[in-house]
């Protein structure tokens, strides 16, 4: 139960060496508790954080600081290109991202498909700072089922797809949604040029083993492919998303320029944090060298899917 006042554990992620850590929250109250088809849900109001989302204990989102998770996973992916008409959204419940991808004037059709529809009923419902009514824009359709089956079923192309996955924990639907398998089904469903972003997991020294194998797996399948480190406040910790570009010849000088250009106010991004938003310290290069297995469906077990 919930207390007010009072610091509320919660399990935050599996340590290297295989426990359990947990960081406590102090939270004024919980404003929903529940559970749905896939996973135990909880919303609450901390102190330092304002407003958090947790799913199976695991924080996933927090209203101070959730602007740089999204402007780091949507906007790079978009002005990779010159005119995005038409995005792909996977998972991505919180609102957020779809809010994000709408910023940019030329997107006529944004596709955002989720496993769990009680999760983004409750997200429409106790996080309107995520999602500012971008569920019910025109542009925007909502399918509620897995989105493997969807890219693997879809016979519609799409500019940019944007995987705003939670963590693949065993047993997850998740799991599906990192394999080389899963990536060259939506390489096939991007048009020429087409960009890919993906939460790509933490990148601290002790936890970057997942993070590594991602990025050495989507290398197997896109020609080009660049990381994106940042730090959220909320999560304790460094993390990374990755950009998956199918243009060989994608320039960072052209996606700073866009940036510049299109007048977006950004409080994370900026035309000139962009030149330097891709470089990464030695230990995490060195890291992508010692983690190179390739992620499969073989490898978690799941080779009977689509």
């Amino acid at each position: 139960m919930i207390r007010t006042g009072l610091p509320l554990a919660f399990r935050f992620r599996e340590s290297p060496q295989g426990g359990m850590e947990e960081i406590a929250y102090l939270c004024h109250r919980a404003v929903y508790s529940g559970r749905s088809g896939y996973q135990r849900i909880d919303v609450v109001d901390t102190l330092a954080h304002g407003r958090m989302l947790f799913l199976d204990g695991i924080a996933q989102s927090a209203e101070s600081d959730e602007f740089i998770y999204h402007e780091v996973l949507v906007h790079p992916a978009l002005f990779s290109l010159q005119r995005p008409r038409s995005v792909l959204v996977i998972g991505g419940a919180e609102g957020a991202t779809i809010r994000e991808v709408l910023r940019h004037p030329t997107v006529e059709r944004v596709v955002m498909v989720d496993i769990d529809g009680e999760l983004v009923e409750v997200c429409r419902k106790h996080l309107p700072q995520w999602h500012r009514g971008s569920f019910d824009d025109p542009r925007v359709e909502i399918v509620i089922g897995d989105g493997r089956r969807y890219v693997a079923d879809a016979r519609e192309s799409f500019d940019a797809v944007i995987l705003d996955l939670s963590d693949p924990e065993e047993g997850s639907p998740a799991q599906l949604l990192f394999t080389r398998e899963f990536y060259r089904l939506v390489r096939d469903r991007l048009k020429p040029g087409g960009t890919l972003s993906v939460q790509g997991e933490g990148i601290g020294p002790g936890d970057i083993s997942l993070h590594a194998r991602m990025k050495n797996t989507l290398e197997d399948v896109f020609p080009r492919v660049m990381v994106c480190p940042y730090t959220l406040p909320s999560f304790h910790r460094a993390d990374a998303h990755i950009l998956a570009a199918t243009d060989p010849l994608w320039s960072l000088d052209a996606l700073a320029r866009r940036m510049e250009s299109s007048g977006m106010e950004l409080r994370y991004l900026s035309a000139s944090f962009a030149q330097g938003m891709f470089l990464l310290p030695a230990y995490v290069t060195q890291a992508y060298k010692i983690h190179n297995d390739i992620l499969t469906d073989n490898s978690i077990g799941a080779s009977d899917h689509p």
